[in-house]
């Protein structure tokens, strides 16, 4: 073991100005950037405990905190100063030669403060002082982890067995904890590097460091504490990344700039004995009273209803499928304890709707303290946004805010990102700070309520950064996520290892669809009861698994988060009429890239309205030209309409109105609608027909509900992936066989049994070999991607980030389909762009943020007209393929505008997904270059010119 210093009492020489011997180095420091003194490490530590023991108390809830308290085997009280202290140790790695030193590095600090670390040297205090600098070798999170289990064992915290594995050994495991504070967890320490640390990382120091960091942390504990009892066992992973994120976030408010200088009485500092360190603990827990509620924190509780007034507010028609399942989800029979909803209903705003009235039902049971919605896709998000606000005043009661989870909002204008909900409105000043706060980094999650796609709710069970707050911003809330389909195998994993997590932090889940069935359904059940399992302490897979439970066509699957017990609920409603069901083989002639446009010409009739489902951007644009070529001839014919998303964003909100307003019923004016499928499967049009290529059951038959007849085309060659082109043949034999009659929803489930869960007629087709082996790939992915389960962990929580294996957020995003790319249509004149054609209207200037913080002037303008926002409402996404390669620097130049400015964009994380694009040419034809590619933007929306 290595020669470490343990001291009880510092000089008695040496005495405070309270007459106490000083035993901490103040000139140790712990924050210094934007400050006009810097702060003692000391301090903010303390901060950071504060603020943990205010999120304890008004943010975590009472089930929690008596899980937690359990494991540790203390009272409640007890429990929270305990965690509290764990949170103040956070920063014990920066009493540290190499972060002291770190300091000094830093130009600027090194300008303000010159000789630092040589002065605290040259005192003879800290002869082993050289230890190098705070780099990758040895950050000062990686030194809490190393240092911290030595530490509390000097405060009779228990000792490492030897003769057992380093990871069974409490003191390392709160060390490996706290050293995530950043993100991030380090490998479990091997017995050697445990016992001789200083040796393995010199950066950690020796003698006096040891000694400054053992004062410290005693120091803390009988401050925080008073010495209470020790914790008998250490967190299960679900309960760590609870307490991990709640550090996170304490650590990020004590950081804060305003709330040192609220906090900090400078003739304290020079001492920071026990009682000045009192007085600052004291002033510290009042301050993160005030800050923890003015960032809208605080819990926002479910209401209880009455429900015929909930039900009006939610505006189902009276008698629809949305209707009688809200109204038995809220009868007597409805769920009565907390746990999982599978959620079997018609897409659209009515079943986003029952979706959030199913989330209060579980809410209330569950005392949650607030909800998620996890949307397939951004293009509705703005509309779900608007029903959660306008039920809002029903649903909750207390304070919240309900902030937009996507990265624009959190680069633009906090007013749009988020918004007050009738009743629970935070004071107006107490508002803007938390729409402030909660719109920066990834600090929206933690809002009581939340809208945002779903690729913002899965990197919580990705080995990410931050993994840990999106866990705990997630815990103890409900979540919603809709449009569930079995189609991705890699998507359902990720989503099942979701649903095991949340259900191990005993949080509820709504399950959103009308397609899922089967085995796909039978997964995220078994996932939720694994979890639940977990949580209440059961390590082993369960024997007695009973038969699959069918979700009822329409109705809803309860899973008991409490016993795990899974109970179905029919609902009963007048059937829709049959469907009926045509087929039209489409055959492709040499040179004729045309055929499946030439077929859709032949299958659209002059009666009746008509859904053209689409598969691409590209073959919609093909379409809706041919069509209106076609129907030049016909002025008697109702208008031709084309909806996807390749339009300006304010173009396609528009666009949406009218077509909904258009074929909110089917018409007889002969109307055609042509449609992608993120729009022709979400949006519950009516029409008479609809004419569709086959695509994998989940989404054919969305599309089928959407008219009285259909039409399916068959084409011979279609692109997609190995499984894509099996499921979808295998999606024919079902139909075929099924014959052309067809009643949905009720025949959803088995049609969708047959064609996932028959593996042998899957297995005849003839992709079956590359199916199957690109399913395996898929799967493969998602658990190598993934986290491990919670009961997988196993002690080591390195497993949750795997730092050191290259699976950055870049890397993710891309694996898993989550990137984002934009353009930006500009107008040149000299170096000036416009948005409009006519040069009336310039691109809005985005000021550095940098600019912003010094500039009262400039912040002040941004608040008046909030640049990124407005930017949003007329971006165009684009697939992230067609991005240059020299990414936005090359795009936007050096000089070529003077109102956009590379460096002020690359500031912003969703700017740096836009690209600006100059077009040129007469008003019917305008063209511009992304890269090397030629764009057009046309009545029929942004074209690729090949």
């Amino acid at each position: 073991m290595e020669t470490r210093t343990e001291a009880d009492t510092g000089d008695e020489r040496v005495l405070c100005r309270h007459g106490r011997p000083r035993l901490l180095d103040t000139r140790l420091w712990g924050k210094e950037r934007g400050l006009k003194v810097p702060y003692p490490v000391v301090c903010h530590m303390v901060d950071t405990g504060a603020y943990f023991a205010e999120l304890w108390r008004s943010v975590i809830g009472s089930r929690t905190r008596a899980r937690i308290a359990a494991v540790l085997g203390m009272s409640e009280d007890e429990a929270g100063r305990e965690l509290a202290l764990w949170a103040a140790l956070h920063d014990l790695g920066k009493i540290s030669p190499s972060y002291q030193h770190s300091l000094s590095s830093d130009s600027g600090v090194r300008e303000q403060y010159p000789e630092h670390f040589a002065r605290l040297l040259a005192g003879g205090r800290y002869r082993h002082g050289t230890g190098g600098t705070d780099n990758g070798a040895g950050p000062h999170n990686r030194i809490t982890h190393w240092t911290l289990p030595w530490t509390l064992e000097q405060l009779d915290y228990p000792r490492s067995d030897p003769d057992k594995p380093v990871g069974a050994s409490l003191v390392h495991a709160i060390g490996q904890l706290l050293g995530g504070h950043h993100g991030i967890f380090y490998p479990r320490m091997e017995r050697p590097q445990l016992e001789y640390p200083a040796t393995y990382l010199p950066q950690v120091g020796r003698g006096e460091w040891w000694e400054q960091r053992l004062h410290h942390v005693r120091v803390l504990r009988k401050l925080i504490t008073n010495d209470g009892p020790r914790p008998a066992e250490m967190l299960p992973a679900q309960l760590s990344v609870v307490v991990l994120g709640a550090v996170m976030t304490a650590d990020w408010m004590a950081s804060e700039k305003k709330s040192i200088d609220s906090v900090r009485r400078l003739e304290d500092e020079e001492c920071c004995c026990s009682e000045a360190l009192a007085q600052h603990w004291h002033r510290a827990r009042k301050e993160a009273e005030t800050r923890v509620r003015q960032r809208g924190l605080e819990r926002c509780e479910f209401a209880a209803p009455q429900r015929d007034e909930l039900l009006e507010a939610a505006g189902f028609p009276k008698g629809s499928v949305h209707d009688r399942i809200a109204r038995q989800l809220l009868d007597e029979k409805g769920p009565a304890r907390a746990g999982l909803l599978l959620v079997s209903a018609p897409p659209g705003r009515d079943r986003i709707s029952l979706g959030l009235v199913a989330a209060s039902c579980l809410g209330r049971t569950a005392e949650a303290r607030g909800m998620a919605l996890a949307l397939p896709d951004e293009l509705h998000m703005e509309k779900a946004a608007e029903d959660l606000g306008s039920l809002a005043e029903k649903l909750f009661m207390g304070a919240g805010t309900l902030i937009r989870l996507h990265p624009l909002h959190f680069d633009g204008d906090t007013e749009a990102a988020s918004e007050l909900t009738p009743e629970l409105s935070l004071s107006s000043q107490d508002s803007a700070l938390a729409r402030e706060w909660l719109t920066s980094r990834r600090r929206g999650l933690l809002a009581p309520l939340g809208v945002g796609v779903i690729d913002q709710f899965l990197p919580a069970v990705l080995p990410v950064p931050d993994n840990a707050v999106r866990l705990f911003a997630l815990s103890e809330k409900v979540l919603v996520v809709d449009d569930v389909r079995p189609q991705e195998p890699r998507s359902h994993q990720l989503l099942c290892l979701l649903v095991e997590w949340l259900a191990a932090l005993e949080a509820s889940v709504v399950l959103l669809t009308d397609t899922l069935s089967g085995a796909s359904a039978d997964l995220l059940v078994q996932a939720y009861r694994r979890g639940a399992r977990a949580a209440r302490g059961a390590r082993n897979r369960e024997d007695d698994t009973p038969p699959s439970v069918e979700l009822p066509q329409p109705g809803w699957l309860h899973v008991d988060g409490s016993d795990g017990t899974v109970t179905p609920s029919p609902t009963d409603v007048p059937k829709d009429p049959v469907r009926e069901i045509s087929w039209c083989e489409v055959r492709t002639r040499s040179g004729d890239a045309d055929a499946y446009v030439d077929a859709v010409l032949n299958s659209a009739g002059d009666n009746g309205s008509t859904l053209v489902c689409c598969d691409s951007v590209e073959q919609a644009q093909r379409t809706f030209h041919a069509l209106q070529r076609h129907r030049r001839l016909r002025p008697d014919l109702g208008e031709i309409r084309l909806l996807h998303p390749r339009f300006p964003w304010h173009r396609v909100q528009e666009l949406v109105t009218e077509c909904r307003d258009a074929h909110a019923s089917p018409a007889r004016d002969g109307s055609v609608l042509v449609a992608t499928p993120s729009f022709a499967e979400h949006l519950p049009w009516a029409f008479e027909r609809v004419i569709t290529s086959w695509v994998p059951l989940p989404s054919l038959s969305a599309r089928i509900s959407r008219g009285r007849n259909a039409v399916l085309l068959d084409a011979a060659e279609r692109p997609g992936s190995p499984m894509e082109q099996a499921l979808r043949e295998r999606t024919a034999q079902v139909l075929r066989s099924h014959g052309p009659r067809l009643r949905l929803p009720w025949e959803t489930a088995g049609l969708v049994r047959q064609v996932y869960d028959d593996v042998s007629a899957l297995r005849q087709s003839p992709q079956a070999a590359s199916a199957d082996g690109y399913e395996a790939r898929l799967r493969y992915d998602a658990r190598h991607t993934g986290i491990p389960s919670p009961v997988n962990v196993h002690g080591d929580l390195y497993e949750l980030t795997r730092a050191e294996r290259g699976f950055t957020d870049r890397y993710l995003a891309a694996t898993l389909g989550f990137e984002r790319a934009y353009v930006l249509c500009v107008h040149l004149r000299g170096t000036i762009a416009f948005l409009d054609p006519e040069g009336t209207k310039k691109v809005p200037f985005v000021v550095s943020k940098k600019r912003s913080k010094r500039s009262p002037a400039a912040a002040s303008e941004e608040r008046c007209r909030p640049p990124v926002a407005e930017l949003a409402r007329h971006v165009i996404p684009i697939p992230p393929e067609w991005a240059p390669t020299g990414g936005i620097s090359a795009q936007i130049g050096r000089g070529r505008f003077k109102n956009i400015k590379f460096r002020n964009w690359e500031e912003r994380a969703w700017l740096n997904h836009v690209y600006p694009v100059v077009l040129s040419g007469a008003d019917d034809s305008t063209t511009g270059l992304l890269g090397d590619m030629r764009l057009d933007l046309t009545d029929a929306g942004l074209v690729r010119l090949d």
